[in-house]
């Protein structure tokens, strides 16, 4: 049953950042960076949750990207490259730093096409 959860994770984690990057394709003035940013987000937290889920590690509550990243860390050390400073925009107060500029939200997808990167290579943790 982990097997199948994970797999679904992956499936919808895949569809969300193909969504994000395809709304970065769009032209300037039709793209949605809030949506870019969202999608991302999204995408990384269900990677990370699928990753645990696969090798069938419970996670923790409160659930967060970054608490899901601290489980994955402890697991693999390659996710000690995954820096999420670029995503957590959201925490700021003022507009022109809430994924309003197509550099933030560029570095949101790249954050996670990086943790795609590590959850779909076979190569095992060291």
């Amino acid at each position: 049953m982990t097997k199948h959860h994970s797999d679904t994770l992956f499936s919808i984690a895949e569809e969300l950042l193909t969504a994000a990057e395809h709304e970065k394709e769009r032209s300037e003035e039709d793209v949605v960076t809030h949506l870019i940013c969202a999608n991302s987000r999204q995408s990384l937290s269900n990677f990370l949750a699928g990753f645990l889920l696969r090798r069938e590690i419970e996670i923790e509550h409160p659930v967060s990207i970054s608490s899901l990243l601290e489980q994955c860390k402890s697991v693999d050390a390659r996710f000690d490259s995954i820096d999420l400073a670029p995503i957590h925009c959201r925490n700021q107060t003022h507009d022109r730093d809430y994924c309003l500029e197509p550099d933030q939200v560029d570095a949101c997808v790249k954050v996670a096409q990086h943790a795609r990167s590590i959850v779909m290579s076979d190569t095992p943790g060291y």
